[in-house]
Order: structure tokens, then sequence, then C-alpha cells
């Protein structure tokens, strides 16, 4: 499951690069709703999970550094 959502995650915001908009209030709604449904980290993550889970986070950061906040 979390595989799938970085794999959605990471077409998506590959896609919204490059969507024209005005003040950017399409990409902030879209930070926004991937930001709400971002994983969060489970003591009983397996070193894989982690590792994905922190690549999604730093994926996330580096297209919405204005929604950094949302990162759990």
């Amino acid at each position: 499951m979390r595989k799938a959502f970085v794999i959605v995650f990471a077409g998506l915001m590959t896609a919204c690069t490059s969507i024209p908009t005005e003040g950017g209030v399409t990409s902030a709604a879209i930070c926004d709703s991937i930001g709400a449904a971002l994983p969060t980290r489970s003591r009983s993550d397996t070193p894989q999970t982690a590792d994905e889970i922190a690549r999604l986070y730093a994926t996330y950061a580096a297209a919405c550094p204005q929604h950094q906040r949302l990162i759990p």
C-alpha cells in the first residue's frame, strides 16, 4: 500500500510541476491534499518501509517546500 502511494505521489509531483497556475493556487491545493495523506512512521515499519517513507518525505519537501509543516 505504501509503495503504491509513493509511486502515485511521485507521478503526481512530476505532473504538477508543469501545471500553469495563477498564484500557485492549484499547486497549493494539490500539496495540501497530498500532505494530508502522507503516511506516518511506525515502530513496526521494516527498514525498507522506513526508507520508502523517508524518500517520500524528501520528495514531498522538495516538491512542496511551502507545505513541509504537513510532513508527520
